[in-house]
C-alpha cells in the first residue's frame, strides 16, 4: 500500500535538536520511535496508534496527522 503524503507536513524542533520535518505515518510511526521524550503519555499512544492505522489502510492520512500534531503541542515540541 502506498503511503499517503499529509497535505501539510509537520516542522518540529526540541531542545537542542535541529528541525525535522514529518511528511506522512511513516516518518511520525519512526519519529515517535526513535525521537520521543516520554513514551506513555495518552497522545503519544493516540498518535502511534493512528499513523500505524494510516499505514495500514484503516485511518485516513490526515486523522493520522491531526493526532500526531496534538501529540507533539501535548509534549510542549515546537511547531513551524
Amino acid at each position: 500500500m502506498p503511503i499517503t503524503k499529509w497535505q501539510s507536513p509537520v516542522q518540529i524542533t526540541s531542545g537542542n535538536r535541529t528541525c525535522e520535518t514529518v511528511a506522512n505515518a511513516f516518518d511520525a510511526v519512526l519519529y515517535l520511535s526513535e525521537s520521543w521524550p516520554e513514551r506513555s503519555s495518552v497522545s503519544f499512544i493516540e498518535a502511534r496508534n493512528a499513523c500505524r492505522g494510516a499505514l495500514s489502510g484503516s485511518i485516513d492520512a490526515e486523522v493520522a496527522r491531526a493526532k500526531f500534531l496534538a501529540a507533539v503541542e501535548a509534549a510542549k515540541m515546537n511547531v513551524h
